[in-house]
């Protein structure tokens, strides 16, 4: 029985291997050890031998890591840290990046879940159309196991669940009015700000950001005065349209920029960098900030702090570890276990990340990415908030 399933798992890699051809438009990348970042759209990396409990319920089972963006130094951060604690449990861990098409994320999940995948960690489905197409799944994979993060299911007009399902959130909204409350205690309330961003239904994470965004407008707080929509979820691309947009405004009429994504952030500092109009050359700079971070953005905030003000963000690293620890205690069946640290609760089917304002003005010259607790406060890498488990304690990885 044993060669049997070896002999069908063989095939099965093999159709694998042939169809995330179709699925990700791209070759598959060679395995890689989980602590070398990558650039590439696909990889995996081959478990190691586990250093956890021997009574491991998970070990030997292939889990993969579905991001519908393309690939950022913040999700390579989520990539690698879930590839670690696979790889100490004994766990197969594959990840596809899909280049922000919809329907190509679509086709990876459900090529995945066809060639016997046994948990999917799957990232960023937009609102419309990811609970009509993740419910598909699970009934037509009864066994898959999935978590989702920053993935609104909606239908119907009103919020969905998905039995089996647990939804990972960053608390977007709060990242969003984190950053605005600097912006109001520098200006005063009816602040001018532009917002950067994709539009309504975009993806969950900006929409819920932009609920933030709404309730401090309805409430006088700030004052919308333009928007901008990058092309493409690219630094070149949010440079390209910011550079244009500036181009039309006069620095008196306005107060500040609010990327709602480091990458477009890194855009945007680049345009006002490149503008003596903006930059602090002809009067005031014009100050930004963004949701997310990751080591660009921290030089440029050690940099220009006047320029690049704050950064609204969670620990990536960590919300790797968060996330792979809710889908292998899926797979285990202890869903008991599954803690939200916004809550406290235990048991959960949805888990929200607390975030936090990063000010340029706190950075050390010695501040980077990995050190950043040392300066954000305990909200930033708190160990308190991974789900465990007997055989997936919390110090498993940091000893």
């Amino acid at each position: 029985m044993r060669n049997f399933k070896r002999i069908i798992s063989l095939i099965i890699v093999a159709a694998m291997a042939v169809s995330m051809l179709t699925a990700c438009g791209g070759t598959t990348a060679s395995p890689a050890p989980a602590s070398a970042p990558s650039t590439s759209s696909q990889g995996s990396s081959a478990p190691a031998a586990p250093t956890a409990s021997a009574d491991n319920p998970v070990q030997g089972k292939k889990v993969a890591y579905i991001m519908l963006l393309p690939s950022a130094t913040i999700f390579q951060m989520w990539k690698d840290s879930c590839a670690k604690l696979c790889d100490s449990l004994g766990v197969q861990f594959d990840f596809f990046f899909c280049d922000g098409d919809f329907n190509k994320w679509q086709d990876t999940i459900r090529t995945c879940a066809s060639a016997g995948y046994d948990g999917l960690l799957v990232s960023h489905g937009n609102q419309d159309g990811s609970y009509v197409f993740l419910k598909e799944i699970t009934e037509q994979y009864p066994d898959l196991k999935i978590a989702t993060f920053d993935t609104q299911f909606y239908t119907d007009g009103a919020y969905q669940k998905i039995p089996g399902i647990t939804q990972m959130f960053q608390q977007d909204q709060s990242l969003v009015t984190v950053l605005l409350d600097q912006m109001v205690e520098k200006y005063g309330e009816g602040v001018r700000l532009i917002k950067v961003w994709r539009g309504p239904n975009y993806n969950s994470p900006f929409d819920r950001r932009e609920v933030g965004w709404q309730e401090y407008e309805k409430a006088g707080k700030i004052k919308t005065v333009g928007e901008i929509q990058p092309l493409q979820d690219s630094v070149d691309s949010a440079n390209t349209v910011t550079a244009a947009y500036l181009q039309s405004v006069k620095r008196e009429d306005v107060d500040g920029i609010i990327a709602y994504y480091d990458m477009y952030g890194q855009g945007v500092y680049n345009a006002i960098i490149e503008n003596d109009n903006f930059n602090g050359k002809n009067g005031e700079a014009l100050p930004m900030a963004s949701v997310d971070i990751d080591p660009v953005d921290v030089t440029n905030m050690q940099t220009n702090p006047e320029i690049w003000s704050a950064a609204g963000t969670t620990d990536w690293t960590m919300n790797g570890q968060i996330g792979m620890r809710i889908l292998l205690l899926e797979l285990a069946g202890e869903y008991d276990k599954i803690y939200d640290p916004a809550t406290g609760k235990t048991g959960v089917d949805v888990v929200e990340v607390p975030g936090t304002a990063v000010k340029a003005t706190d950075l050390k010259p010695d501040s980077t990415v990995e050190n950043l607790g040392d300066v954000a406060g305990e909200t930033y890498g708190n160990l308190d908030y991974l789900s465990e488990a007997a055989w997936m304690p919390k110090e498993l990885l940091y000893k």
